[in-house]
């Protein structure tokens, strides 16, 4: 029994240790990213279709507002649509290098009883793609933006 028990223990560590390894399936990923938290959350806020909708108490966790796609021009504000989407953005660890998942969620409008509401209907992983790409570019231009000796103060 004890040998069971033990071997069951032991299963329960590795199948809990791979599946907190693997991450989000639906969502984009960026690793070992080495800029302060403030300078992350700027940049992942300007990427944000449509502008941001809240960020979390701890800072980390960025909420879009809800959009719709509008063909090759972009994205453009929800309002009262039946489909809309909404992009999540996580800074995750607590020191760098930071890590950031981008994640994009599809919710449809239903009826229930007298209103509407919205439910979570599935995650997009091509927007989440676009939007790491973006996120992509533009930390490689606030590197390059970077000027130590103007910034630099001396008292």
């Amino acid at each position: 029994m004890r040998k069971c028990l033990l071997f069951f223990n032991f299963f329960v560590m590795v199948v809990v240790g791979c599946t907190t390894t693997i991450g989000n399936r639906r969502s984009s990923r960026i690793e070992s990213l080495d800029l302060p938290l403030h300078e992350l959350r700027a940049v992942a806020s300007s990427v944000l279709p449509t502008g941001q909708r809240a960020i979390s108490p701890n800072g980390r966790e960025l909420l879009s507002r809800h959009f719709i796609l509008e063909g090759a021009k972009g994205y453009k504000p929800a309002g009262d649509a039946t489909e809309r989407y909404f992009a999540s953005i996580l800074v995750l660890g607590d020191r760098r290098p930071y890590d950031i998942e981008i994640s994009v969620t599809l919710e449809r409008r239903v009826l229930r009883g007298n209103q509407f509401t919205y439910i979570v209907e599935g995650y997009d992983t091509r927007l989440a793609k676009e939007l790491e790409k973006k996120l992509r570019i533009e930390l490689t231009k606030r590197r390059e933006d970077l000027n130590i000796i103007d910034d630099f103060r001396v008292f």
